[in-house]
């Protein structure tokens, strides 16, 4: 597992994503309560649904509550069952929206105020509409069940609008399959392909411009600026390099990171960005090789994952661009070993 580096910090949560798995535990009989004493937490702590937790523990506990109830489809099953009202405004503003793009849109901006690090868009790239989801701290491995319950979630959610027929083109998952499919094909009733660079759901065109019938503009606008509270309250502060960083994670693996572009969305002017970073002893150039080297090797380990899958996932174009990147990032760090760093035979 990679070590933090100075810039970073633990990505938070809210409790109120705690909800639907503590209910499946009890529901099951099993020990909830040992379980949330092991990662330091309680009942009372996560009875406040704002209350803040790190990502890490929830995705693990995760992981763990799986296990112990002997439900490798945890996730799905959670998600597929999840309530909007569960999420607070988060939920509200999506119901509250005109179409199904805005909510879709709405929603995955508003998420910020319950989960940071954290990569959810409507991505209409090569005019393809796809819903992305990706926790963007790569040592959080693994996280399969929180990428199963939100892929989940989102199809019910968009089910809610187009009618429980509704069937995604297609649906990605970046970790690698699990033995038994057969509740994917019987959730989602379209091609399931894993070992993906993100985790996605595929829509149509037209999906995204049917009408939410519970659309309230005046309600729309209320929750909106009460999840915007939300994200100013509580929050701890970032330093630019930690919000750079986190804008290089979301981009990485789908387009190159711009000096220009970051420095817009930060509402700065280029040389401005680069003079900041500048005084703190670092660059852009120099976030982008310390978020891929992390990657990297957070990546390596993860089954299944090819020197390609793992190029690409960190914005190479093909397993020997990757090769040749790892292998001055060791001739750098050991100027008299020029051995290479990883294997070429997985491609």
């Amino acid at each position: 597992m990679a070590g933090k580096s100075k810039s970073q910090r633990t990505p938070l949560c809210r409790a109120g994503q705690f909800g639907p798995l503590l209910r499946a535990l009890d529901a099951a009989g099993a020990d909830c309560d040992g379980l949330l004493r092991r990662y330091r937490v309680s009942r009372r702590m996560l009875a406040d649904p704002y209350q803040i937790v790190p990502v890490r523990t929830y995705i693990e506990i995760f992981e763990e509550a799986a296990a112990l109830l002997n439900e490798s489809s945890l996730g799905l099953r959670l998600g597929r069952e999840l309530q909007l009202s569960e999420m607070g405004p988060v939920g509200l503003v999506y119901l509250s929206s005109a179409t199904l793009r805005s909510g879709m849109r709405k929603f995955s901006a508003a998420i910020e105020s319950w989960q940071e690090a954290t990569t959810m868009e409507l991505s209409l790239k090569h005019g393809q509409p796809t819903w992305l989801y990706q926790i963007n701290e790569p040592s959080i491995w693994p996280r399969v069940q929180d990428a199963e319950f939100s892929i989940s979630a989102m199809c019910n959610m968009i089910r809610l609008v187009r009618g429980q027929s509704w069937t995604p083109l297609e649906i990605h998952f970046e970790h690698a399959p699990p033995t038994d499919t057969r509740p994917f094909n019987r959730m989602f009733r379209c091609a399931v392909r894993f070992n993906q660079q993100t985790n996605g759901v595929f829509l149509s065109k037209r999906d995204l411009d049917a009408p939410i019938k519970s659309a309230d503009i005046h309600m729309a606008i209320m929750m909106e600026r009460h999840a915007a509270d939300l994200i100013s309250r509580d929050a701890i502060p970032r330093t630019l390099i930690e919000q750079v960083r986190d804008l290089i994670s979301r981009r990485l693996s789908r387009e190159k990171p711009i000096v220009g572009d970051l420095a817009k969305d930060l509402g700065l002017s280029q040389r401005s960005l680069q003079r900041h970073l500048s005084d703190a002893g670092t660059s852009v150039r120099e976030i982008v090789r310390e978020v891929r080297q992390q990657s990297v090797q957070t990546l390596a380990g993860k089954e299944g994952m090819s020197q390609g899958a793992i190029a690409r996932a960190v914005g190479y174009a093909d397993s020997s661009v990757l090769w040749r990147a790892t292998k001055s990032w060791v001739e750098e760090k050991n100027p008299n070993d020029t051995s290479a760093p990883m294997s070429k035979r997985r491609k």
